[in-house]
């Protein structure tokens, strides 16, 4: 009788921190669900791709840890593949998605085989919850999509366009006030004089400042889209979604977590400092 092909994918777009603890708990898990019910050899491999492009492959997981893992061999690409006989199969794969060499915004993907149901779905949940464990928020992962570059592209100058016409219809509004002001003191006998009432049309409509709502809705737009690029800018220097930690790599990340953390620190200070100081300002100016 022919065996039940049983069959498991899932993709991830989150960031991870993928560390050597984590690495090793991801291999021992696959390979204790991979020997259940079954005693034959179980066959692993690494599989690695570099910065440079090099591709390098490895049966053992120490030759993984003693990459150098900076400069041209940062690694970009780690998979680790598990399988016993025709059996079980288990593949994870690890990718920098913000890689120059990567198309995909795919981060995490693992594809599961098996003969039986069980099996298949109880490994798929345990190695989702390993990955809940190095998930981290992905800030860029809309980068490389061209909807969302589209979208960001058309969005200034629809925001532009939205401004002026908020503008216009502010202006046309306050217009629509003052000339129905006019009409209720013409109907009511305090304004006799056809030619009066046209002269305060006149200097009333003149008197509307049509570009101060334009400025500050310009004002505005423009003071979020700088604090959305400063952000953006802020979070691609000081935070990386995707982290192999280890090798030279490792003592980067932690600098970098570091200094992110201290100026989350002056920001959150600054910011509480010039709220309280607002709030005694106004309080003394009573």
């Amino acid at each position: 009788m022919k065996k039940l092909n049983v069959e498991a994918k899932k993709l991830y777009y989150h960031g991870f921190v993928l560390n050597e603890q984590e690495l090793r708990r991801f291999n021992d898990l696959i390979h204790e669900q991979i020997k259940k019910e079954n005693k034959g050899i179980v066959k692993n491999k690494f599989s690695i791709v570099f910065e440079n492009g090099v591709v390098a492959e490895t049966e053992d997981i120490e030759e993984i840890f003693s990459i150098e893992n900076s400069g041209s061999e940062k690694i970009t690409e780690l998979e680790l593949t598990s399988m016993i006989e025709d059996e079980r199969k288990v593949k994870v794969e690890f990718t920098n998605a913000n890689s120059n060499n990567i198309s995909s915004e795919v981060s995490i993907n693992y594809h599961i085989s098996g003969i039986t149901r069980d099996w298949v779905f109880i490994t798929s949940s345990l190695l989702e919850e390993r990955i809940k464990k190095i998930k981290r928020w992905n800030v860029n992962f809309s980068t490389k999509n061209k909807s969302f570059r589209f979208f960001m592209t058309l969005s200034f100058p629809i925001a532009i366009l939205i401004a002026m016409m908020f503008s216009l219809l502010t202006g046309t509004r306050d217009k629509s006030k003052i000339i129905e002001n006019i009409r209720t003191d013409y109907e009511s006998g305090k304004l006799t004089e056809p030619i009066e009432a046209l002269l305060r049309i006149h200097e009333s409509t003149s008197a509307i400042d049509t570009e101060t709502p334009l400025k500050y809705a310009l004002i505005t737009v423009g003071s979020i889209y700088i604090f959305i690029i400063f952000m953006y800018i802020y979070l691609i220097k000081f935070y990386s979604v995707y982290n192999f930690c280890w090798g030279d790599y490792l003592e980067s990340f932690r600098k970098k977590e570091s200094l992110r953390k201290t100026v989350n620190t002056v920001i959150i200070i600054g910011l509480i400092v010039s709220i309280v100081g607002g709030i005694i300002a106004n309080y003394i100016g009573k």
